[in-house]
């Protein structure tokens, strides 16, 4: 090949490398436009919802300082739950007493410091009964009572409970209770309501709490009562059968095997199931910051609303303690509470009881405890006030015994 004949089959070579290497794919004017359009739109909506976000975070914080709602002036978890029974545990009566005393509050503890009952507005009680709590025992143990201290219970109410109310559905039952007879009890599975915001005087407020993965336990194994069902189809002969598999499905593989059913997931707010896991969200309200399940925001709510507005938060698995303390609180309904108990001890216990509900392994506790967090806070939070209430009543005796 001659040497021109090679430089010019060079240079076509070069021509043809460069048109790959520049090559320019022409698009339709409309296309561009909307690329561009589209890239616009995407950063204003990031913009948007970061600004957003960050607003919504600056509110949490200012709601999430230091909380004067904490019992003893410190957060509920101060001592794990893993730890309880120890003489040392926050979260026992005898811990709550050692603290109060070693930071010399104890002395100027008194009843009136902590009775909310002098704020109600009505000679009505509102019972915003928690779900697997224990509710049961006492609402029947206040039916016996009312007899003797000239009340009544309204047990039935306006029935159709739902986790939230809308405000009219709110309105109802605070215009119903309003209504109702003096010295009426009034027991719904509901969250507080504002009786204030539909210029209404206020009743006294009680609730019940419980260990909050205890409480998610017995109600799994509730749903699954067969006599329980058998009453629901019987009076639901439409609704859809469910297979046995679900009635015999056991909570420790439920747990481990990553089943919807069984994951407790934080500040989910739809449920897969309806499982009654938020605790909080029956003294936080109906405003959709209580939604969230282990939200610190609802959390802190339903602590002011425990600190400002219950008289008494018991649990049933401090029996003794919470008649106690609704026997001087509100005497006006439970009046010798204490004294006639032991009357019905037998038969309340074993209300609501599921014999048949197996043992739960402690890793699996341990492993759903952990989404719990806040919702420990809170029931830890309510033990603590539950304590500082008794102490406040049998300071002298407890002094005499020497409790250290």
């Amino acid at each position: 090949m001659s040497l021109n004949a090679d430089r010019s089959y060079k240079m076509k070579l070069r021509d043809v490398e460069n048109a790959f290497k520049y090559r320019r794919i022409p698009y339709p004017k409309r296309s561009v436009e909307l690329i561009a359009l589209l890239a616009i739109s995407c950063t204003f909506f990031l913009f948007m919802h970061t600004n957003k976000l960050n607003s919504r975070l600056k509110e949490m914080e200012v709601k999430l300082q230091p909380s004067e709602f904490s019992a003893l002036g410190l957060t509920g978890n101060h001592i794990s739950g893993h730890d309880a029974g120890k003489h040392d545990d926050i979260n026992t009566l005898h811990g709550t007493y050692q603290y109060l005393k070693s930071t010399g509050q104890l002395h100027s503890l008194t009843p009136q410091q902590l009775n909310n009952t002098a704020k109600a507005e009505m000679d009505r009680l509102f019972f915003t009964r928690c779900a697997k709590v224990g509710s049961e025992s006492l609402m029947e143990f206040m039916e016996n009572l009312q007899q003797i201290n000239d009340f009544e219970v309204d047990r039935l109410g306006l029935k159709k409970s739902v986790r939230q109310l809308s405000p009219r559905q709110q309105a109802e039952r605070a215009d119903h209770i309003y209504n109702s007879e003096p010295g009426t009890v009034y027991i719904e599975h509901t969250s507080w309501i504002d009786f204030n915001a539909f210029n209404l005087p206020k009743p006294i407020y009680i609730n019940l709490v419980r260990d909050p993965v205890e409480r998610v336990i017995s109600w799994y194994y509730y749903v699954r009562n067969s006599y329980l069902n058998a009453i629901f189809y019987r009076k639901n002969p439409m609704a859809t059968l469910k297979p046995t598999a679900w009635f015999k499905k056991d909570f420790n593989e439920c747990v481990r095997s990553g089943d919807p059913e069984c994951q407790y997931v934080p500040l989910t707010v739809k449920d897969y199931v309806g499982n009654y896991k938020r605790q909080s969200l029956f003294f936080c309200g109906h405003d959709r910051n209580c939604l969230p399940f282990d939200s610190p925001l609802a959390i802190q709510i339903a602590k002011r609303r425990v600190e400002e507005e219950y008289a008494v938060v018991g649990s049933w698995e401090e029996t003794n303690i919470t008649l106690t303390v609704l026997e001087h609180y509100i005497p006006r309904y439970f009046a010798r509470a204490t004294t006639l108990y032991p009357l019905y001890q037998d038969k309340l216990q074993n209300r609501n009881r599921n014999n048949r509900k197996p043992k739960i392994d402690a890793d699996v506790k341990a492993m759903i405890r952990r989404n719990f967090t806040h919702e420990y806070d809170f029931y830890y939070f309510c033990k603590q006030r539950l304590f500082k209430q008794y102490i406040a009543l049998k300071r002298t005796e407890l002094e005499r015994l020497n409790l250290t």
